[in-house]
């Protein structure tokens, strides 16, 4: 049987399949952003991008969404030609939003991790909460609303900022830190809560890298600290 005449049509329609799923694979616009490799839709087929990287396009607000260890992080930008990638708490976006921002980003993990990131001269920040009022300048209230006072009403409990590289001497035995947020906190003691907040609703920027170890899987993306 010959078999000869088939192989064009054969490599026309391997081709096409071809073509049809980098067509699938197209960028794609959610609100003023083009998600494209290596990040990925949860809507795209599973061949599209690196998994790691997946987001999420939010019906209600036209946003980009990563959700990573159950936190919720708004993405504000992407440059793909500099590989970072700027994200945000998404209650910072609404600024008649009271509630204190408590989502922590994961700054350290192994190579076999879903993210992976470089915490050299990071800085951060932790939101505390105190079961007594702080009178030490490096703690900054954070209370969003006038009638907040950094408080709870359920419970006596303040709400306070504070620089990561605050001295163990100085951290109040009633305080518990909730949240680790990273960006740009490296003089913060004494400053007003609105500037702290205008910090804070700038975002943070990440970089991503590529990587090649012996985990589970071979190869993949991971972000470090730009």
């Amino acid at each position: 049987m010959n078999l000869k005449p088939q192989l064009p049509l054969i490599c026309l329609l391997a081709l096409i399949a071809i073509v049809r799923a980098n067509d699938d694979c197209a960028p794609l616009r959610c609100g003023n952003l083009t998600i494209g490799y290596p990040f990925r839709l949860k809507t795209q087929p599973r061949n599209c991008g690196d998994p790691r990287f997946e987001l999420d396009c939010e019906n209600s607000t036209d946003r980009a969404v990563l959700i990573i260890e159950q936190e919720k992080f708004y993405v504000q930008n992407i440059s793909y030609s500099d590989y970072t990638i700027r994200f945000v708490d998404p209650s910072l976006v609404d600024t008649n939003n009271c509630s204190i921002p408590l989502s922590s980003f994961p700054l350290s993990g192994s190579s076999c991790d879903q993210y992976m990131f470089e915490t050299i001269d990071y800085q951060f920040m932790y939101i505390v909460n105190c079961t007594t009022l702080m009178e030490s300048k490096v703690y900054i209230d954070a209370s969003r609303c006038i009638n907040g006072s950094g408080s709870s009403s359920s419970q006596q409990s303040y709400f306070y900022f504070l620089v990561g590289r605050t001295p163990a001497s100085e951290f109040d035995p009633s305080c518990t830190a909730v949240a680790r947020v990273p960006g740009d906190f490296r003089n913060i003691s004494g400053l007003p809560t609105s500037d702290v907040y205008e910090k804070l609703s700038k975002g943070f920027e990440m970089s991503w890298g590529y990587y090649n170890m012996s985990c589970e899987d071979d190869q993949g993306f991971f972000i470090v600290h730009m």
